[in-house]
């Protein structure tokens, strides 16, 4: 049996009903005995909760310490023992850093929150032809975005080849031959992936044109860093729709982590404005203050905090260093906190590492 049966159940339960039937007090009951239950299991976490409350009980979720992403570079963030992982998720980066480890002892709630927000702002359709620019599961175990994909592939896609990085090179060649299949069978195109692979296939197409069939979408995810080049996201998304032919709401943005089980999109589908994502009901999304942790007043700008009810075997409670502002159609990210880890991150990295 998977850590945290009962409180599994539930939430599993939970992401399964429609999001219009998921209750915001219940979502805030669950992350607050979820935290409980982990405290009591995760070293990491229990250090952090018992620096940051001091004595005091947590019964509102906003009262939740927030684990910050660096700490999962630095110690084990994890309610169950490390034989029991049957999956660890990396962060990505250079080889000179350190990466972050997500470890997981089920993924079935992982797989069931994925599915369920990408058929919502994402993925409408019953079926699409699938081009990946990213690498499979068997070249890539330790890629959160090859884990998702591969979950898409299950549910939309087909048989044929998805996945056009191997061997850490794009295979330009067979990813534009699908393209081409896809758009001579009139079949809509799902064209998804890391943004690096975006630029390197918009290279090899070079001044021409892969208009794409209607109905298709594009999920460019993640930067450059530590890519040959930047470049600018107005500039790239331009060049998106002229190469294939798309229309700027067909390009829907992802923002999701390593530490995350679950993602938000940019809610084209509902009538956001570009760079407006929106997460599903038992993900929530807040702005903080960067020395106190506090959640700023709507529309302020803060640093990303994140509620993760599909984190059931790490921490609910997840403290980015991205900035960005929260309002009531939902959020947007404005980038990285510049310079040094924030203090109030810091902070809790030295309680997590306190008695290491």
């Amino acid at each position: 049996m998977t850590v945290g049966a009962p409180l599994r159940d539930e939430i599993a339960a939970l992401i399964a009903r429609p999001h219009n039937a998921i209750d915001d007090a219940e979502v805030e009951r669950l992350a607050v005995a979820l935290f409980h239950w982990q405290r009591a299991r995760n070293p990491a976490l229990a250090r952090i909760a018992d620096a940051a409350l001091d004595g005091a009980v947590v019964e509102h979720v906003d009262d939740i310490p927030a684990v910050p992403t660096d700490v999962f570079k630095a110690t084990r963030v994890a309610c169950f023992d490390p034989s029991r992982a049957v999956r660890c998720f990396r962060t990505s980066g250079t080889t000179a850093e350190v990466r972050g480890e997500h470890a997981f002892d089920d993924l079935a709630l992982y797989t069931a929150a994925t599915i369920s927000a990408a058929r919502r702002w994402l993925l409408p359709a019953e079926h699409y032809r699938i081009v990946a620019l990213a690498a499979g599961e068997d070249e890539a175990r330790d890629s959160s975005l090859s884990f998702m994909l591969a979950r898409f592939v299950e549910r939309w896609g087909d048989a044929r080849e998805a996945f056009f990085i191997r061997s850490g090179a794009l295979d330009a060649r067979a990813a534009m031959d699908a393209l081409a299949t896809a758009a001579d069978a009139g079949a809509p195109v799902a064209l998804l992936g890391a943004s690096y692979g975006f630029v390197h296939l918009v290279d090899a197409i070079g001044t021409g044109r892969a208009p794409l069939p209607a109905g298709s979408v594009l999920m460019p995810t993640g930067g450059f860093k530590g890519r040959s080049r930047e470049v600018d996201p107005d500039v790239f998304h331009a060049t998106l729709c002229a190469r294939f032919g798309v229309t700027r709401t067909q390009i829907v943005g992802e923002y999701g982590m390593t530490e995350l089980s679950s993602q938000a999109y940019e809610a084209h589908r509902e009538g956001c404005a570009p760079g407006v994502f929106r997460a599903p009901p038992w993900m929530r999304v807040t702005a903080v203050d960067p020395v106190t942790l506090k959640r700023v007043p709507a529309g302020e700008v803060g640093l990303l905090r994140v509620i993760d009810l599909a984190n059931v075997g790490s921490a609910v409670a997840i403290q980015t260093s991205d900035l960005g502002r929260v309002g009531a159609g939902g959020f947007e990210v404005l980038g990285r906190a510049p310079g040094a880890t924030p203090r109030g991150c810091a902070r809790a990295l030295d309680a997590a590492l306190s008695g290491r």
